[in-house]
C-alpha cells in the first residue's frame, strides 16, 4: 500500500451541514459540496466525481476561503436520483488523490465507499437532539400494586409465576422460568417522570408492553392490546398524556420475527390448517412441528411469505404497527425486536422487502416516526434510507467499545467474541469508520447507541466495577454521532452480571446511589441535547492509539475535540496531535465540564496527569 503524505490526514468532508449546505435536500435541488483542506496542501486541482443515471462526471472545486490552518472548496451538485453517490479527485504536481467515506488513498476508490445525499428522505428530525432512556418495565416501578401479576396466576415450561419483593435479586430462568414478577407497570413510569426530566433524558424506550405470559413480554399473545398487568391500553393513554406535559417521547418495542405460542393465530392455526392465519406460520408436520425462534417451541416464527401476515402486521389500516400511531397513544417510535432476523427462513430472502413495506406504512401514516431495529452484526444493507431509520448499532459502536475498555463480552455473548487482550484504538476506530463510511451520513447520525442493555452484562460489571471507565463509555457514546441511550439505573452506579442479573429492579434509596456519577450523566447528557456540534455536527477521526482515542465534532456553531483515554497507566506529557482538525498554533480550547483550558502549540495539545477513564470535551474559541 502506497505511504500517503501527511497533509492528506487533514483532508475532510463528511454529510454534516458544514460540508453540504442542505443534508437533507429535495429530488431536483442544487446543493453545496465543501471540502476542507491544509492550508499546506500542494494541490492544483480539487474535482467532484458523481455519476448521475450511470454516467461518470467531474465538477471542479474552487477554493472560496482561507484561514490559518485551511482552505475550504466549494462546487455545486444536482440532486438527480434517490441516492446520490460522490467522491473527490485532488491533484498535485505529481500525483492524484481521492477522498471518500473511508479517508484518502491513491487508487481510483469503489463506488460502495462514496459519500451519499439522498433525495426526499424522511428523517425524523425530533431524536437529532433526543437521549432516550431504556427501561425493563417490570423492573423500573411498581405504581399501581393492584394490577400485579398474582402467584400461581399460570404455568408454563413446568415454572409458575411468582412474586418477587423488590429487593430481592431476579431469578435465573432454571429457578423461575422468567416467570418472576416484581410489578412494574406504566403507571409507575408515569409516576417517575420528574425523575428523568431532572436526569435530563427526553425519551423513553419500553421493553414490550403487550399482553404475554413471560416477564420480558417478548412472547406476545396480544398485539391488540397493552398487558392489564402493566396497565392496560388506559395507561398507555394516560403515561402518553403525561410525557406530552413533560414534552417527552416514547418508542415502544415489538416483536415483527415470531410470538408466542398461546397467540390465537397460532392456536386458530394448530386446530385448523385451513384457517385464515395458518399460512402466517410454517408447519413442517401439523399441528406439533413448526419453525420457531431459536428452537424454543413457545416462540413460534412467522412466515412473512403470507400476504395475510403482512396485512395484519403492517399494511392494513388497523395493522398493528399502523393503529398503535393513532390517538390516544400516539407513539413516537417503534423498536423492532431481533430485526436481523425477521423474514429470513430457509430459502425465504425477504429481509429487505419486509422492511421496506414496513417503512413505507408507518411513515405514511407519520413521517417523522422513529424506526429502528434490534441488529446484532452488519445492519448497513437496511439502512441505505429506504428500511429503518436506525439499527441498535452493537457492531458499528458498542461491541468495539466494550472490546477496547475490557476485552470481555460476558458469558452471553459467543466465548469467540471475549478477546485475550483488550482491543487496540486503531482497530476500534478502524471498525466505526467503516460502519460509518458504508451509510449515507443522514442515517449514521441517527443509529441508537447503549452502553447497557437487558440483553448484555451491565457496564458496569464488564469493566470490573471500574466507575473512571463508565464515565469514559459514556462521554464518548454522548459525543459520538448518534441517538445515545441510557440503560435505567447506569447513571446511579447500578451493575448486574448476565440475564438476568442485568434486569434487577432499579434502586430508589437515593442512599445507595452514586450521586457524582449521576451528576456527569447529567451534564453529558446536557451537553449532548443542547451543544450544536453533537446535534448537527459531523465527525473526523483525529488520532487513535493504543489506549487513546481522539475525534472531532464540527458543526457551523461549534467545534468540539473529544479525547478519550483507557490506559493503562497515567498519560503524562501526552502531544495530541489536532492540526488535522483545522487548527492553528495558539488557538485555544475549554473543557466543557469542568471549565479547563488548553492552547495548540507545533499543532497539538499537550495532556499532564490523566488517570484511566479520562474524557476532555474541548470546544474551541474559535471556527
Amino acid at each position: 500500500m502506497p505511504q500517503l503524505p501527511d497533509w492528506l490526514f487533514g483532508v475532510h468532508h463528511d454529510g454534516s451541514e458544514c460540508y453540504v449546505s442542505n443534508p437533507l435536500p429535495a429530488f431536483g435541488e442544487q446543493v453545496t459540496i465543501r471540502l476542507r483542506t491544509p492550508l499546506n496542501a500542494p494541490l492544483r486541482r480539487v474535482w467532484l466525481r458523481y455519476t448521475p443515471d450511470g454516467e461518470g462526471r467531474y465538477n471542479e472545486m474552487k477554493p472560496v476561503r482561507t484561514t490559518r490552518a485551511a482552505t475550504w472548496w466549494e462546487t455545486p451538485l444536482s440532486i438527480t436520483m434517490p441516492a446520490n453517490p460522490y467522491h473527490f479527485k485532488l491533484l498535485t504536481d505529481d500525483a492524484a488523490y481521492y477522498v471518500n467515506s473511508l479517508g484518502a488513498q491513491a487508487s481510483e476508490p469503489l463506488s460502495l465507499f462514496d459519500f451519499t445525499l439522498l433525495a426526499d428522505y424522511q428523517a425524523p428530525l425530533w431524536v437529532l437532539d433526543s437521549v432516550f432512556y431504556h427501561i425493563f418495565v417490570d423492573r423500573f416501578y411498581n405504581g399501581a400494586p393492584d394490577n400485579d401479576v398474582p402467584p400461581g396466576a399460570w404455568s408454563m415450561d413446568g415454572f409458575t409465576t411468582q412474586r418477587r419483593a423488590w429487593d430481592q435479586p431476579p431469578l435465573p430462568w432454571s429457578e423461575g422460568g422468567n416467570l418472576d414478577f416484581y410489578g412494574g407497570d406504566l403507571p409507575g413510569i408515569a409516576q417517575k417522570l420528574d425523575y428523568l426530566r431532572d436526569l435530563g433524558v427526553n425519551t423513553v424506550a419500553l421493553t414490550p408492553i403487550f399482553t404475554a405470559r413471560t416477564n420480558h413480554r417478548y412472547d406476545t399473545i396480544d398485539f391488540d392490546h397493552v398487558d392489564p398487568f402493566v396497565g392496560g391500553d388506559s395507561a398507555l393513554a394516560a403515561l402518553r398524556e403525561a410525557l406530552d406535559r413533560h414534552s417527552m417521547h416514547i418508542a415502544l418495542d415489538v416483536v415483527v420475527n415470531h410470538l408466542g405460542a398461546s397467540h390465537p393465530w397460532f392456536t386458530t392455526a394448530q386446530r385448523d390448517p385451513k384457517a385464515p392465519t395458518a399460512d402466517y406460520f410454517t408447519f413442517y408436520e401439523h399441528p406439533h412441528r413448526y419453525a420457531t425462534w431459536l428452537g424454543i417451541n413457545s416462540l413460534v416464527k412467522l412466515n412473512f411469505n403470507s400476504e395475510g401476515l403482512r396485512d395484519a402486521l403492517y399494511r392494513a389500516p388497523e395493522s398493528i404497527l399502523r393503529r398503535w400511531l393513532r390517538p390516544p397513544y400516539r407513539i413516537d417510535s417503534w423498536r423492532m425486536d431481533v430485526f436481523h432476523m425477521m423474514a429470513r427462513q430457509g430459502r425465504t430472502r425477504l429481509e429487505h422487502t419486509i422492511g421496506r413495506g414496513i417503512r413505507a406504512a408507518v411513515k405514511a401514516d407519520n413521517p417523522q416516526l422513529y424506526l429502528y431495529g434490534e441488529h446484532s452484526f452488519d445492519g448497513t444493507t437496511h439502512l441505505q434510507g429506504d428500511e429503518v431509520d436506525a439499527t441498535m448499532n452493537y457492531e458499528g459502536f458498542s461491541i468495539p467499545l466494550r472490546r477496547w475498555l475490557t476485552g470481555f463480552m460476558g458469558p452471553e455473548w459467543q466465548v469467540a467474541e471475549n478477546d485475550p487482550e483488550r482491543m487496540p484504538a486503531e482497530a476500534v476506530v478502524e471498525q466505526w469508520r467503516s460502519h460509518l463510511a458504508a451509510i449515507p451520513w443522514v442515517i449514521a447520525r441517527q443509529q441508537y447507541h447503549m452502553l447497557s442493555s437487558h440483553d448484555m452484562m451491565r457496564f458496569l460489571r464488564a469493566v470490573n466495577e471500574d466507575k473512571a471507565l463508565l464515565r469514559l463509555a459514556a462521554a464518548l457514546m454522548m459525543t459520538y454521532p448518534g441517538v445515545p441511550a441510557v440503560y435505567y439505573g447506569d447513571e446511579i452506579g447500578m451493575t448486574g452480571g448476565s440475564d438476568p442479573d442485568n434486569r434487577r429492579p432499579f434502586e430508589w434509596d437515593q442512599n445507595r446511589w452514586d450521586h457524582d456519577l449521576r451528576t456527569y450523566f447529567q451534564a453529558l447528557i446536557r451537553l449532548r441535547r443542547t451543544a450544536p456540534a453533537l446535534v448537527h455536527g459531523g465527525i473526523q477521526f483525529l488520532c487513535a492509539e493504543g489506549g487513546l482515542i481522539v475525534f472531532q465534532r464540527q458543526s457551523l456553531e461549534q467545534q468540539v475535540i473529544v479525547i478519550g483515554w483507557r490506559g493503562p497507566g497515567r498519560l503524562e506529557g501526552r502531544a495530541i496531535p489536532v492540526h488535522h482538525a483545522g487548527l492553528a498554533d495558539g488557538d485555544r480550547l475549554r473543557d466543557l465540564v469542568t471549565g479547563e483550558g488548553f492552547t495548540v502549540a507545533d499543532g497539538a495539545l499537550i495532556l499532564h496527569d490523566r488517570m484511566p477513564g479520562a474524557a476532555l470535551l474541548l470546544e474551541t474559541t474559535r471556527l
